[in-house]
């Protein structure tokens, strides 16, 4: 593997780090799948996953900075949106993997099993 293309490997590793320790916090997870339903306003992101406007803010602009989403000003009013779609996807993807666990546990459970090695 030649240099470089070792140095741009090491690089995605550390950005796909970054960006996992971005949404170790729940109500960032609540942000990314609300918007992917669209442009959002603070306002409107706060009532949905029912949190205060500055909370909201807050996590948005952590979210901005890291480059996950984009932000379009209307008058007075800011709007959000995913920058990349295809980060929802990825999340749901992981999201469809945790329910396939929980889903094998729940089933260990109820038929008596112990715990997998």
């Amino acid at each position: 593997m030649s240099k470089r293309l070792h140095r741009e490997r090491e690089e995605l590793y550390i950005m796909h780090a970054e960006l996992c320790k971005l949404f170790t916090n729940p109500v960032r997870l609540k942000m990314l799948e609300a918007l992917g339903g669209g442009e959002k306003t603070v306002q409107q992101l706060s009532l949905d996953i029912g949190i205060s406007q500055p909370n909201a803010s807050q996590h948005l602009g952590l979210m901005r900075k890291a480059g996950v989403v984009r932000v379009r000003r209307d008058g007075n009013r800011v709007n959000y949106s995913l920058r990349n779609p295809k980060l929802l996807e990825a999340f749901n993807n992981m999201r469809n993997v945790l329910s396939d666990i929980l889903s094998e546990r729940h089933s260990l459970m109820a038929s008596g099993g112990g715990r997998e090695e």
